[in-house]
């Protein structure tokens, strides 16, 4: 049986007796995570007795099936469902789970619940395809959150704690958050805390509490230097070195903002719209940069870019090969970029 994944979470609260195995996939190994604890939890009751568990390698039972049918057919000590989980699941469990399926013994109320978690599964995959086709069984997908998808889990989590959130700190938190469930559920754990019981979420508070001020600074530093902004350079280096961070580190930062221009502006060249380029930019502009880009991307010309890329490849050679000190050289490739911006951006190497 194929289980939509906006259906998926409603499947887990009330899986069925007679749902005798799950298959929990996707690229997202968080959610199959939390998806495999979830659904663990509901048919044991929150059980804690380690009877009421079992967990095995794909590989282990790929080499004795019979071991898998046993274990279903055991009873727990406890007198209620076990649950049976196999991590990293793939085609090699097509045959053990299949041989419980044909199994009439195994085919009852009170048997063990096989619930096996794997990556991202194709269509061709025959694991999935026997999930899919049989009705006994289940076959759950794990995508990574869109924005919607982030802000649900937002409001959700935070509304558990009787804690609001602001529109705009609503949508500064969602694209603070990764592509990983877990991750993601300790980033909104750090915004319960922050505003404890019963408080209300600012922009700022989410910035305070879930930005990180060293990357900030590096980005911030680079900004400054295709904006052609000399102030802002110096202020947010100057933070990036007490914060720590490793000069070759900002330089492959530099790099991948102009990359990133580069790209776009070949795109343009080439006859395609402007948004579209943008929206083919992976990952996707963080929409409180996006005014500055566009703004970069009206300045500066294809061969300014490219002379910048190759300051910054010499720039990290230099660094770690002559002995400079690298955060001498990376100030001085970031402060030629500057000037190549002041002076009209249209300089060639």
């Amino acid at each position: 049986m194929k289980i939509s994944a906006s259906k998926a979470e409603s499947f887990i609260r009330s899986p069925g007796r007679d749902t005798r195995a799950v298959l929990i996939y996707g690229p997202d190994s968080g959610l199959v995570r939390e998806r495999i604890n979830s659904l663990s939890d509901v048919v044991t009751d929150g059980s804690k007795d380690p009877f009421s568990f079992a967990e095995f390698s794909s590989a282990l039972l790929a080499k004795d099936p019979v071991r898998l049918v046993d274990e279903v057919l055991a009873v727990s000590f406890g007198g209620g469902r076990r649950v049976i989980i196999v991590r990293d699941g793939g085609d090699e469990l097509s045959a053990p789970v299949s041989a419980v399926l044909d199994n009439e013994a195994a085919n009852h109320p009170m048997a063990a619940l096989i619930v096996i978690g794997a990556g991202n599964l194709t269509p061709r995959s025959s694991l999935r395809r026997l999930f899919e086709g049989n009705d006994a069984c289940a076959a759950l997908p794990c995508y990574p959150d869109d924005g919607a998808g982030l802000a649900q889990l937002i409001r959700g989590s935070l509304a558990a704690e009787d804690i609001g959130i602001d529109p705009a700190a609503l949508h500064v938190a969602a694209a603070l958050l990764g592509a990983d469930r877990q991750a993601n559920r300790r980033e909104i754990e750090k915004l319960i805390l922050f505003a404890g019981p019963g408080g209300n979420l600012t922009e700022e508070s989410v910035l305070a509490c879930l930005g990180d001020s060293a990357e900030a600074s590096t980005d911030e530093a680079v900004l400054s230097a295709a904006d052609g902004n000399y102030d802002g350079l110096v202020e947010h280096l100057t933070r990036v070195w007490a914060d720590g961070i490793e000069p070759v580190a900002v330089i492959r930062n530099a790099q991948r903002h102009f990359q990133r221009l580069h790209y776009v502006l070949s795109q343009t060249q080439d006859g395609v719209a402007l948004d579209a380029a943008l929206k083919q930019l992976r990952p996707p502009l963080f929409w409180r940069v996006a005014g500055r880009f566009r703004t970069q991307l009206n300045s500066w010309s294809l061969a300014a870019v490219e002379a910048s890329l190759l300051r910054l490849t010499d720039a990290e050679l230099s660094a770690k090969t002559t002995g400079a000190p690298a955060a001498l050289v990376c100030d001085r490739a970031l402060m030629a970029i500057t000037q190549l911006a002041r002076s009209g951006r249209r300089t060639t190497h």
